[in-house]
């Protein structure tokens, strides 16, 4: 089976962050080309259901893509739930690790 070539315009801040997170996975053959293609493989392959729907498709496809921004949203909160300061764990990925780790511990046997 062929491939079509099909270009596609990223906002580059979108597009350097996955860069960077698909390499820190460490797996070569993960990058950006390889998502769009299985997202799109798996959205064609969900379109007949997707269709059938009385909710319409842009609602399905819109639905769906609320409940990714939703897991985005859930893992925030479970940190705020764990008591870890956003700005130490912002300042500690800047800075190093090692000083959030011991800011942590530190905080811990001081309460």
């Amino acid at each position: 089976m062929g491939l079509k070539t099909y270009s596609v315009r990223l906002d580059e801040e979108i597009y350097e962050g996955l860069k960077i997170a698909l390499a820190e996975h460490g797996d070569p053959d993960l990058n950006i080309s390889f998502l769009l293609r299985r997202y799109l493989r798996d959205l064609y392959e969900a379109m007949p259901n997707l269709k059938k729907s009385d909710l319409g498709l842009m609602n399905n496809i819109t639905y769906w893509g609320t409940m990714l921004k939703q897991l985005v949203r859930t893992a925030q909160f479970e940190n705020l739930m764990k008591g870890d300061r956003i700005v130490e764990r912002a300042q500690a990925e800047v800075d190093d690790s090692k000083a959030y780790w011991k800011a942590k511990k530190q905080r811990k046997k001081s309460e």
